[in-house]
């Protein structure tokens, strides 16, 4: 819990079936991404798999960041109206639609994704790493947060061109940063 303010207002909220959590956890969780966010400092970022906003909403409260792009697929349990509501005070970026990622490579100095992946089989979570790994820049960042049970998936992203920098559990859930090896370097290695 990150204060009692949060804690009154989580009832202000629906809760994404997908994620797992509640909404106090994904406060806590939008303020320890941001955190890490912060540290980067980058220019342009995606989030997959937005869910409910709620990470979304505690990010551009926290980092003030200059353009962040949240993708998700809504449906009837929550509209995108509930999530623009929710986001209403904020300058946010929406796009209803998840894999393929609908854009140019290399477009992202980092990515992040809440509780995302671990709902993915392995063949298609592969996939999807390499896809999430084509939109990042060189040298760029992608955050995978996830249950620490399923630890393991993090494999998937280092076969798709990235490295860990830095790993950490909060309260059952590991927050990976990862950084994308170069291309060109990686192409003139092997």
């Amino acid at each position: 819990m990150s204060s009692i303010f949060d804690s009154i207002n989580s009832w202000n909220y629906k809760p994404f079936r997908r994620m797992g959590v509640t909404i106090c956890e994904e406060l806590r969780i939008g303020k320890l991404v941001s955190s890490i966010i912060k540290r980067i400092n980058p220019k342009k970022v995606l989030e997959i798999g937005c869910g409910n906003c709620l990470v979304t909403l505690s990010v551009e409260k926290e980092t003030k960041l200059p353009s962040l792009i949240s993708i998700e697929v809504w449906n009837e349990e929550i509209t995108d109206k509930e999530v623009k509501d929710y986001l209403r005070d904020e300058d946010y970026n929406l796009v209803e639609n998840l894999f393929p990622l609908p854009f140019k490579e290399k477009s992202f100095d980092l990515a992040y994704s809440v509780l995302y992946f671990y709902n993915k089989i392995r063949k298609e979570r592969s996939d999807l790493a390499n896809e999430v790994s084509k939109v990042i820049k060189d040298n760029g960042y992608f955050i995978l947060i996830e249950p620490e049970i399923v630890r393991n998936m993090r494999k998937d992203f280092f076969n798709a061109g990235f490295s860990e920098v830095e790993y950490h559990v909060d309260q059952g859930i590991f927050f990976s940063l990862m950084k994308k090896v170069d291309t060109n370097i990686q192409r003139s290695i092997t």
